[in-house]
């Protein structure tokens, strides 16, 4: 019985968007199980809805994903807290913006808002996963993770360069971890797409754990130039749901009209150095 329940998980990650239906034998041999053992196991997965047999013996996932993703997004507080200060953040810079788990080694994207600018990043879409390496978002989640965590995770496999400036060394990545740590953000500088660069915010839970990330995803010809406005608004946005989701007052959010470049004035929050101002809804 723990042998199936182990085998579930590898079962379930072979179904992707650019693969999404399997066969028998095709399940067999990237599990490396018989094909009667593959067999029983996608045949019990149709029986709990989480596949479905079409036709020519060919598998899907079934719509007990659907239902198990509704009640997920029902329980999970930190995509629902989140979302309104993701919203807030892309109305205010244009920019995309997008928040982001560590999951099985990887960095798995579950929420995003598009820019409004006329040039705009497209991002990475919702569900989708992506090596953290390589990712502002996926820094910040390392990052505070513990060492020997951080160690198991680099050893699953070797760090895949996507770009020239993909960090593939082990020890190189060690020492951008702890710069992230002293930062409290992480920047990718083209590391996962060229010509594109984000700067990513850690989400902590209401222990002072890291649980998420957020990031605004720019266009490298616009980071530059705006590098620390971006810094300042990604930093609060993190801070601000961090607050919300360890039980603060839940303010609304509206736009300030003051000049982002004009620099913080005495007494205002780190939300309002960001351009954002907490507005009681009481």
């Amino acid at each position: 019985m723990l042998q199936t329940i182990q085998k579930i998980g590898p079962v379930l990650d072979l179904f992707s968007t650019e693969r999404p239906d399997w066969g028998v034998t095709e399940v067999a041999e990237a599990i490396g199980v018989p094909r009667s053992s593959a067999h029983a196991l996608l045949s019990s997965l149709v029986e709990t809805g989480l596949l479905q047999c079409r036709a020519r013996g060919r598998y899907r996932l079934g719509w007990r994903i659907v239902e198990l993703n509704e009640t997920l997004r029902g329980t999970v507080d930190v995509r629902a807290v989140a979302y309104p200060v993701l919203a807030q953040l892309a109305e205010l810079h244009g920019e995309t913006v997008h928040l982001a788990v560590l999951e099985h080694a990887r960095v798995l994207y579950v929420d995003k808002l598009p820019g409004n600018r006329q040039l705009t990043v497209a991002g990475v879409r919702v569900g989708a996963q992506l090596e953290p390496h390589c990712s502002a978002v996926g820094k910040v989640l390392l990052a505070h993770r513990s060492p020997d965590e951080v160690r198991r995770l680099l050893a699953v496999a070797p760090l895949r360069r996507l770009t020239a400036a993909t960090i593939t060394s082990p020890a190189a990545l060690t020492d951008e971890l702890a710069k992230v740590r002293a930062a409290g953000i992480a920047f990718d500088e083209g590391e996962a797409v060229a010509e594109v660069s984000c700067v990513a915010a850690p989400i902590r839970d209401e222990l002072g754990e890291v649980i998420a990330s957020i990031s605004l995803t720019v266009p490298a010809s616009r980071f530059n130039a705006c590098r620390n406005e971006y810094r300042r608004a990604i930093k609060a946005a993190g801070l601000e749901v961090s607050q919300r989701l360890a039980g603060g007052v839940l303010p609304r959010l509206t736009v300030l009209r003051d000049d982002p470049a004009a620099g913080p004035r005495p007494g205002v929050t780190p939300l309002e150095r960001a351009g954002l101002r907490a507005v009681s809804t009481a």
